[in-house]
């Protein structure tokens, strides 16, 4: 292993690097991408990464779902109740689907469970939507990576 990026800490720590990169960029901007490039170029299975990434990622999304509910009201509160019972109506409609695309929205995408928390979307409804999304994005991102990879023929 020669390169810049072969450190022991980063591969042998590189699952936990993509747990703890997932649960926060369901949140924050962070992207997986490169983490799980890494784990791919160092013939981690892409199974096993699966396994790492989508509970992490719902786990991510859950916790801003829960700030959404319990501590974004606190912190900012909402003053025009026909905006919230519009924006309620609308999610309460429309919330499936932006759940199932969210992930793919650059940015906005990470606020919308903060506004499915908000917006007290049943907790059950979004966590199925969540898995189902974030299970479609991690398999296709980790296909298309593992691909890359061995086109490229990267190792760090």
């Amino acid at each position: 292993m020669t390169g810049c990026l072969s450190l022991p800490f980063i591969t042998n720590y590189g699952l936990l690097e993509l747990f703890l990169v997932a649960a926060t960029s369901s949140v924050l901007p962070i992207p997986t991408e490169p983490t799980i490039a890494l784990l791919l170029s160092e013939n981690v299975s892409p199974l096993v990464i699966l396994l790492v990434l989508i509970p992490a990622s719902v786990l991510g999304a859950s916790v801003g779902y829960l700030l959404g509910k319990y501590g974004i009201r606190r912190i900012i509160p909402f003053h025009n109740p026909e905006r919230e019972k519009r924006v309620r109506d609308w999610f309460g409609k429309y919330g499936a689907a932006l759940l199932i695309v969210s992930p793919w929205i650059p940015f906005a995408g990470d606020l919308v469970p903060i506004v499915a928390g908000i917006e007290e979307y049943n907790p059950t409804t979004f966590i199925i939507f969540m898995f189902v999304a974030k299970a479609i994005k991690g398999t296709a991102i980790v296909y298309f990576l593992s691909f890359f990879v061995q086109l490229v023929g990267l190792h760090f």
